[in-house]
């Protein structure tokens, strides 16, 4: 497939976008058309990728925005925004050569990404996780910048010295010199943008994510479906399978439960990813009490199989697992991560343990909720009364006023 920018262009309901007026910087021209946002996501999948197609789904149902959506050619384009009912309602979609990695693929990305934006002439640029918000805020133009970092990277308590000195250098930067408004998702993320990045308060703006109401499927049949016993007690896991989510301490807890001898636990790890080199583990080595699905299509509708989710992570910015196991209203152990720690405490959604790697904590805080359904009972109310908090529809409606907000600040 050709990376060339013009030939990287796919658009959707063109006929629409062809008829809308040119974009205007006055504050008359803005307020008589449609505001025109510019969504551009590099790490299209996971978390981000159920963020920004609520976005766009959001803004479409508000009506007044022309949506215009930036993704990177290839796998990571991920199909929870591949989906047709997310695409249809994009005014154009754009297909451009960005990766992961830092590199000299960099310019050419940079270059297509430029080319991209002066086409569409947005009035807010808004861009997603660490690659798509450098390059996008390194485009200038007159538009308004918005960044979301969904966990900005120096919040990893692993990163080594020298880059942890780099990637702070290039957020601080962006953060103080080229951008309008960075959104953090949980207030941990804004005090570490704050304090850690030298990131003026006035740039930073709190908006949790939201998530929508889940399609669940009645327990029994979610359980039938991924061929676990009607009468265990389950302990899922729904994430990419990698170091940053903690597949490799997951592992020593179910073992832990079965030295216990809990041995009607089971752990169910559903996601995308390598396993085997997540765990740590041979094939061999895998505890009798894990079942490992991999890549599950709809993995939401199957929280209602769970008697307990389990959130190992090592770093998080305000992971939607926690919001779907809320609104499912299965109780939780995480570790001591931004977003997940502030509202499971605050909720009584379940237990919250140290970080360490040490899962003796975690393993007891799982058996506790296991071998007591009243204390499950109780927590699975309270994210019954906390799910209404916290849905995607307010955290759309919050960003649209940001958007609008920004505009009126610039005239």
């Amino acid at each position: 497939m050709q990376t060339n920018a013009a030939d990287a262009v796919e658009r959707v309901q063109s006929r629409r976008a062809r008829q809308r007026p040119a974009a205007s910087r006055s504050e008359q021209g803005v307020t008589q058309r449609a505001v025109r946002v510019a969504l551009v996501v590099e790490a299209a999948g996971g978390g981000v990728a159920v963020h920004i197609a609520d976005i766009v789904r959001g803004l479409r149902a508000r009506g007044g925005f022309e949506i215009h959506l930036v993704v990177p050619l290839g796998a990571r384009f991920d199909s929870a925004i591949v989906a047709d009912d997310v695409l249809a309602q994009c005014d154009t979609v754009h297909r451009l050569p960005m990766l992961r990695s830092v590199g000299a693929s960099d310019i050419t990305a940079f270059a297509s990404l430029f080319k991209c934006l002066r086409r569409i002439q947005p009035d807010i640029v808004h861009s997603h996780s660490s690659k798509a918000g450098a390059l996008a805020r390194l485009c200038f133009g007159p538009w308004k910048q918005v960044y979301t970092p969904h966990a900005v990277y120096t919040l990893n308590p692993y990163l080594p010295p020298g880059q942890r000195r780099f990637y702070g250098l290039v957020e601080g930067f962006l953060g103080r010199l080229r951008s309008d408004r960075i959104i953090a998702v949980s207030v941990d993320e804004a005090d570490h943008l704050r304090d850690a990045l030298r990131i003026p308060a006035a740039r930073i703006e709190t908006i949790f994510n939201g998530v929508r109401a889940p399609s669940l499927l009645p327990a029994l049949e979610a359980r039938a479906a991924l061929g676990l016993p009607g009468n265990a007690v389950v302990v899922g896991f729904v994430g990419r399978l990698d170091f940053q989510k903690g597949v490799d301490r997951l592992i020593r807890v179910a073992q832990n439960l079965l030295d216990r001898g809990l041995h009607n636990v089971i752990f169910v790890v559903m996601g995308p990813g390598d396993f085997m080199a997540a765990a740590g583990v041979t094939a061999d080595a895998i505890p009798d009490n894990v079942r490992v699905l991999g890549l599950v299509p709809h993995a939401g509708r199957y929280f209602s199989a769970f008697d307990i989710f389990a959130l190992p992570s090592r770093y998080e910015g305000f992971p939607y697992v926690v919001l779907e196991a809320m609104a499912a209203n299965v109780p939780m152990v995480s570790t001591r991560v931004s977003g997940a720690a502030e509202l499971i405490d605050a909720e009584q959604m379940g237990f919250v343990v140290s970080n360490e790697d040490d899962t003796t904590v975690f393993a007891e805080a799982t058996a506790a909720l296991a071998e007591d359904p009243m204390m499950r009972e109780h927590m699975s109310l309270n994210c019954e009364r906390a799910a209404g908090r916290f849905s995607a529809a307010g955290m759309v409606e919050r960003t649209a006023d940001l958007y609008k907000r920004l505009l009126k600040e610039s005239h």
